[in-house]
């Protein structure tokens, strides 16, 4: 006997605001099951072998429910596990030096310190200095048997004069075996002075400017 044809109209599954049918949980399928028992066919009654496969139908449903329920779960705790792990990592760095990715370097008549990270395969690398137009202040070939480096920048142009004091970019590129592209990038050093908590992240106000935990490239040592 097929369940189908024991459902009367009002005890057919719910149907979804679209007119679709709605999926069967496992107290839909013991419902049908117990109603075709009930209105079986006395001289034609259930096979045991049928019985037997749909109640390892029922089963296997039940299963696949409660595995999907505890992955459901499981996966709610890992998120708060995260979430509490991300903001007391942040927590910690209040009052800490971190480097953060930067495209903007300050003279202001004295000798200018300018960070620099590398990835790895690098082969040739470069840091650019630019005025505000776009045009090339200063060049400087970088060390790339370092990951992380620095250059200091006294101010001068590429033809010796002396530059106006102010803010300028800094651009930092490489290129590994065949000339393919490399990542590079100039940093800076920041203080964080506070963390605020969003929905979603927390965020780290350091260097004039709000930041994520994605956006610090590193911990200096040495910061209190």
């Amino acid at each position: 006997m097929n369940i189908s044809s024991i459902i009367s109209p009002q005890n057919k599954p719910s149907q979804t605001g679209d007119g679709s049918r709605a999926q069967l949980g496992k107290d839909d399928f013991l419902q049908l099951l117990t109603m075709q028992l009930r209105y079986q066919d006395p001289l034609n009654p259930l096979e045991n072998t049928e019985f037997i496969a749909q109640m390892a139908q029922f089963t296997s449903l039940e299963q696949l429910q409660n595995i999907n329920q505890t992955l459901t779960t499981s996966q709610d705790k890992d998120g708060n596990l995260q979430t509490a792990f991300a903001n007391n990592l942040v927590t910690s760095l209040v009052g800490k030096d971190v480097e953060v990715a930067t495209d903007q370097v300050e003279f202001y008549g004295k000798d200018t310190e300018v960070n620099f990270g590398l990835g790895m395969g690098a082969r040739q690398a470069t840091m650019s200095i630019l005025d505000a137009r776009g045009q090339l202040v200063r060049e400087f070939e970088l060390d790339v048997t370092q990951a992380h480096g620095s250059v200091q920048w006294d101010g001068y142009s590429e033809d010796g004069r002396r530059v106006p004091e102010g803010a300028y970019r800094v651009a930092v590129t490489a290129e590994g075996i065949g000339g393919a592209p490399v990542a590079a990038e100039a940093l800076q050093r920041v203080r964080v002075e506070a963390i605020r908590y969003g929905e979603d992240e927390s965020y780290l106000w350091a260097g004039g400017r709000e930041l994520t935990l994605s956006d610090v490239r590193g911990v200096l040592a040495g910061s209190n």
